[in-house]
């Protein structure tokens, strides 16, 4: 970087290290950045030696400026950003940074089931308590909001879902959602890298201008040297976490060279492996077949093992086809008078205190699993509690439904309120367990990025990680009522009340017709539920 002598406009002793979290001191003076022997190492898994990052860089951005980072992969651009950011403490040196600090990640991180509008107003979040960005977001954020979204111009679009948008719309957002934060610094790591070369160029003009507008100081990643020369005042290349190149962009003629090596690929480190040694994909490539022999003779080892020592034989089905056929003949009526025998307004009135015992027993089972799937699942709950969430949940699981009719009965008696407490005890166990992976299942990076601007834990979840789990939360739930109407079914057995009374009273007597209408009747709701659950599904992908 261009030599300024260490004390030109820093007096001693004002510089601090980079505090825990990220907290750092205001810069001094013009300087929106002001990194001073700036270094990050970290444990590598892979090998003995830590892999350092950053290497004592000395970086000072003046406030106004665009200074883009280029550099090989792996040179540590992004960490470098992470320790302006604070998402990462520096391990070493001073850094101080204008704040806030808002970031356009390379994954951009948007939340792609919610709008663009929604994802924009995010960039409050940090501002904002939880009941207003939850109930009564403030009709003046909603105006910068849509203000941001016709600066990037994407207003007509304010209301499609982000994943619907392409991936230069998308930029957009993201551009949108970091300039909603106010920011002093804006950091943005490869922000086109996934656009062609024509929309890298229109997103960098816009980011460009919206900066410079805002008086926002950009330190932007750039792999196109044509990009940095056009739109960046400076320019910063690094190499093994080093700054090897600093420049403006008056040098642009005579240091063309360095940037072009920058931009090309790292040939010298990849060295091909010796004739000797087969590379990874021909030695995957010979073992596969073996690895696939191996499965086979475990997988039949263990079924022979299943078959033999559940003494199951093929003898065992000679006489099946018959007796089913018995069994099935029974079933049907042979006369007039057996169906009027059948009392189908009884059943009718069993079956509708079946599906309500079902509805209630799957909605409190709903209320309950909310907070138990938060603690159980591994991005919400304290590590240190959710081994014992989850270890309770499995235990509730292991308890079959017929069980827990006999405890309920035995608690309130016999009748529906059994019934009701049964099926919430047997939900609670099924759907924490759908939820908490739900949970987990949402992609990590939106949360994060939340985390950044300030949003709270609950914030986080409600923005980020629900709209990414409602979809399969929903359908969980669905599920959970359709098979707690055929478990309601079976309670009946335990005296838990319900259309079960009936059958087992049918069974006993040996009276079959009546079962089959019981059946039939059983076989309709489901059906009905099942057109219902899919139409709603439908609203929710």
């Amino acid at each position: 970087m261009p030599s300024r002598p260490a004390n030109e406009n820093h007096p001693a002793g004002v510089h601090q290290e980079a505090g825990l979290n990220g907290d750092s001191p205001a810069p001094r003076r013009n300087w929106a950045v002001e990194a001073r022997g700036l270094c990050l190492t970290y444990a590598n898994p892979k090998r003995a030696e830590p892999i350092r990052a950053v290497v004592n860089v000395d970086l000072c951005v003046e406030r106004g400026q665009h200074l883009a980072i280029m550099g090989r992969s792996g040179s540590g651009k992004t960490s470098l950003l992470a320790c302006l950011s604070g998402r990462f403490q520096a391990t070493g040196g001073t850094v101080a940074v204008d704040r806030p600090v808002a970031t356009i990640h390379q994954d951009l991180r948007l939340v792609k089931q919610r709008s663009a509008l929604k994802n924009v107003q995010d960039g409050a979040l940090g501002r904002l308590s939880l009941w207003r960005s939850l109930c009564c977001y403030p009709q003046e954020e909603d105006q910068r909001v849509r203000r941001m979204l016709g600066a990037v111009g994407m207003l007509d679009r304010a209301h499609w879902p982000v994943a619907r948008l392409s991936g230069g719309q998308q930029q957009r957002v993201a551009i949108a959602r970091a300039l909603m934060q106010d920011p002093g610094l804006l950091l943005a790591d490869e922000p086109v890298a996934s656009l062609d070369h024509s929309n890298a160029g229109h997103i960098m003009a816009l980011l460009d201008r919206l900066t410079k507008q805002r008086q926002v100081t950009l330190i932007s990643v750039l792999h196109d040297v044509d990009l940095a020369r056009t739109y960046a005042d400076r320019t910063v290349i690094l190499d093994a976490g080093k700054v090897s190149f600093d420049s403006d962009s008056d040098s642009w003629p005579q240091q063309q060279a360095v940037l072009d090596a920058a931009d090309r690929p790292d040939t010298q480190s990849a060295q091909p492996p010796s004739k000797s040694e087969p590379r990874p994909a021909e030695r995957a490539r010979r073992t596969k077949p073996l690895r696939f022999v191996g499965v086979l003779l475990v997988a039949g080892a263990v079924y022979g093992f299943a078959f033999n020592g559940l003494n199951i034989g093929l003898d065992q089905f000679r006489e099946a086809p018959a007796s089913v056929a018995r069994f099935l003949s029974d079933l049907v009526p042979d006369s007039a008078a057996q169906v009027g025998a059948i009392r189908f307004g009884k059943l009718a009135h069993s079956l509708l205190q079946t599906v309500l015992m079902a509805l209630l027993g799957t909605t409190f089972g709903i209320l309950l699993c909310w907070p138990l799937a938060a603690l159980g699942a591994k991005n919400l709950g304290p590590t240190g509690l959710r081994p014992l969430v989850r270890f309770g949940l499995n235990a509730v699981r292991t308890v079959p439904s017929l069980l827990w009719g006999l405890i309920c009965v035995a608690a309130v008696g016999l009748g529906p309120l059994a019934g009701v407490l049964a099926l919430t005890a047997y939900s609670v166990g099924y759907l924490s367990k759908f939820f908490y992976e739900a949970f987990e299942a949402a992609e990590p990076g939106p949360p994060d990025a939340l985390s950044e601007i300030g949003a709270s834990g609950l914030q986080r979840f409600v923005h980020a990680v629900w709209p990414a789990s409602k979809a399969p939360v929903c359908s969980s739930c669905l599920f959970m009522f359709e098979y707690n109407i055929r478990a309601a079914s079976v309670l009946g057995v335990v005296g838990a009340g319900g259309i079960g009374a009936d059958l087992s009273r049918f069974f006993a007597w040996r009276d079959f017709p009546p079962v089959l209408a019981c059946l039939g009747m059983l076989l309709a709701v489901v059906v009905v539920v099942d057109a219902i659950s899919t139409r709603l599904r439908a609203q929710l992908v």
